[in-house]
């Protein structure tokens, strides 16, 4: 079953341990005044440090105007609610807008090819030469309900290691608080890679795509050929 922020919150609080909260917004209780402060900081700190799977959404970006032409073919409205870009995307090779669980990550063709596509972000402005581009990106919001077990339970030590000090001022319990995380760490990763094992089946070596083997070559729009 999956954690609510408040059931995160109180598993860190029990870490410490200290007194569990019925609300965050009970601004009375300094644990739930720090637990609604660090939070967000937690969740923005371990989805950037970690490529996982279920924190990215894919969605197809508006054409707007280019006011750019000499640089770029094509500009494009950056979605909202973006938290942190990760890549642009040929048309037809992205799934559906939406949280991306159960995502599979790839070194196919598709990733091959979406290193190669250069873009740059301006303001809330995305500038490329590819087409119909799909963007790839954590957002602002990441819900809590999307997240595996392993990754729930490190942002609860996560969160008991930060909250530790001004609850309880205690530096040895912040230690051992920090390293039970560095291991939560590991296996969440390792959970990660084996929820979302990489597929080799349109591989294309280093040595194939430095030839131009398989993955063709950028004309000036951008398009593969």
């Amino acid at each position: 079953m999956a954690r609510s922020i408040l059931d995160i919150c109180n598993e860190a609080l029990g870490e410490l341990p200290a007194e569990t909260i019925s609300d965050l917004d009970d601004e009375t209780k300094q644990s739930a005044r720090h637990c609604k402060r660090l939070y967000r900081g937690v969740i923005s700190d371990l989805l950037e440090a970690y490529d996982w799977g279920f924190g990215k959404v894919r969605s197809a970006m508006a054409v707007i105007t280019n006011t750019r032409a000499g640089e770029w073919a094509f500009a494009y409205a950056l979605p909202s609610g973006i938290g942190t870009p990760l890549r642009i995307l040929p048309a037809g090779t992205a799934s559906p807008t939406g949280n991306m669980i159960g995502y599979t990550r790839t070194v196919g063709i598709a990733d091959q090819l979406a290193a190669l596509i250069e873009y740059q972000i301006a303001g809330q402005v995305l500038y490329t030469n590819l087409p119909e581009a799909i963007l790839e990106y954590v957002p602002d919001e990441v819900q809590v309900t999307s997240f595996t077990s392993s990754f729930s339970r490190l942002v609860v030590l996560e969160l008991a290691s930060r909250l530790v000090m001004p609850i309880l001022n205690d530096a040895q319990r912040q230690r051992g608080l920090m390293q039970m995380a560095e291991v939560q760490r590991q296996r969440a990763i390792a959970d990660e890679a084996n929820r979302t094992p990489d597929h080799d089946d349109d591989f294309v070596s280093e040595r194939a795509r430095a030839r131009g083997v398989g993955i063709g070559t950028l004309d000036t729009h951008g398009l593969f050929r």
